[in-house]
């Protein structure tokens, strides 16, 4: 028999790897101590339609290693930074309740993530970082399409004045044209000044 077919051994070959990963990332910081501002805990649980996984899993296997890491994480001074794609709604209580503090990438196209529903329900607990529609505006769009994007982004997530880094929703494409990519950045200084 395969070991890796045996439940038990496979719960114990992913807590001693998680235990590494602890201790390998506390030495780091020990190393570094005072130098690290940001950290990324991080998992991709959100597909474009909704969660990729219930949120009962979600608090059965990867919620403990969440919170593990991000109280490592905050014990240092450091600033948690969560990455999660897609449409995550229902995990942001608990990851909220648990000590994120930098929220990203926002995609607001997908089901359940308007941003202006975020900021509401998040904004006095979380920094939310990116926005810019990386999908079809910002590769797409003509470059009055991403100003007008990046003015929507800051006026949903920064009308107080704070809590908000604007940045694409992911990666910029290699389609995005550089004078939409130009816009959204000049769009940002343009706009985006307190």
């Amino acid at each position: 028999m395969d070991p890796l077919d045996d439940p038990a051994f496979t719960h114990h070959l992913l807590q001693r790897l998680g235990d590494f990963f602890l201790a390998y990332h506390r030495h780091m910081f020990e190393a570094a101590e005072g130098l690290i501002d940001v950290a990324q805990v991080t998992d991709d649980l959100g597909s474009q339609i909704g969660p990729l996984i219930s949120l009962e899993t979600y608090r059965e296997f990867y919620a403990p290693w969440h919170r593990r890491f991000i109280e490592l994480c905050r014990k240092f001074g450091i600033a948690v930074f969560h990455h999660d794609d897609g449409s995550i709604r229902p995990f942001l209580p608990d990851l909220v309740e648990m000590g994120i503090q930098i929220l990203n990438p926002l995609q607001w196209a997908c089901a359940d993530m308007d941003l202006e529903g975020l900021k509401r329900d998040y904004g006095d607990r979380l920094c939310f970082h990116g926005g810019v529609d990386n999908q079809s505006v910002l590769p797409f769009g003509t470059p009055e399409e991403v100003r007008a994007e990046v003015r929507h982004c800051i006026d949903a997530l920064a009308g107080d004045g704070r809590g908000y880094i604007l940045a694409p929703c992911h990666n910029i494409q290699a389609v995005s044209p550089l004078e939409n990519v130009l816009a959204m950045y000049d769009e940002a200084w343009r706009y985006g000044r307190f």
